[in-house]
């Protein structure tokens, strides 16, 4: 077995035991360099060939990362009620990132108590349509692991299914609302400009919820297509 094999091997075996979770980034090429004391030839290589093992994934510009374990599906296929035409996983922005105590309201809405620790994350999209905002709540209890990380290579899907328990089903609401300043000047449109807000409860297969999402896209530069069967 030649070097790179070896370290293509054991990243593997990492990846396979757990120690690098679906989604979590990988130390860079330089830090595999040092860690293994090779040549960044010889880092490469073996990443090429977890590359091409399906099991990690490489972003230019980005990072390594733990290729998901699930099917990438996008959360508005999911209901089979509305689907966007050109929705991708693509450059990030994290806006804001914290754990805190749940207020009344999504202590309600998750089913759980006021003293328990939610995850709350803003942050933009950036893509060739514009900038949509995505707030993600998502309880401790149910993502013990979660890793803001993991926003940069899975979709919103793929990242609600790395909790304990599973989505099975999605309550979804699409509200047509007006940008206010903030608003505006975080998708950078004008004020007052229609903005599609898109609010989204995902549940387990008992119909509990398991984490909810907030989306914000202009309607001027989206296109969905609903269907009412």
């Amino acid at each position: 077995m030649t070097l790179f094999e070896k370290i293509a091997t054991e990243l593997s075996d990492k990846i396979r035991s757990g120690v690098y979770s679906s989604g979590e980034e990988l130390p860079t090429e330089v830090d595999l360099q040092k860690m293994y004391g090779v040549s960044r030839t010889t880092v490469r290589r073996a990443i090429d060939q977890l590359v091409d093992d399906n099991l990690v994934i490489r972003r230019k510009g980005v990072g390594l990362f733990v290729a998901p374990s699930i099917s990438n599906q996008n959360i508005l296929e999911m209901t089979g009620i509305m689907k966007s035409e050109d929705i991708q996983i693509n450059k990030q922005q994290i806006k804001e990132e914290y754990l805190r105590k749940a207020d009344e309201y999504f202590a309600n809405e998750l089913g759980i108590k006021k003293s328990d620790l939610i995850y709350y994350i803003v942050f933009l999209q950036f893509d060739k349509d514009g900038i949509t905002k995505e707030n993600l709540i998502l309880p401790l209890n149910n993502y013990p692991d979660f890793k803001v990380s993991s926003l940069k290579v899975l979709s919103i899907m793929e990242n609600m299914n790395t909790g304990t328990q599973k989505v099975s089903d999605l309550d979804q609401v699409l509200r047509l609302v007006m940008a206010d300043h903030e608003l505006s000047k975080q998708l950078e449109i004008d004020p007052g400009e229609p903005v599609f807000k898109i609010y989204n409860k995902f549940l387990n297969d008992q119909g509990n919820p398991v984490g909810l999402e907030y989306r914000y896209k202009s309607a001027m530069s989206t296109k969905y297509v609903v269907d009412f069967d």
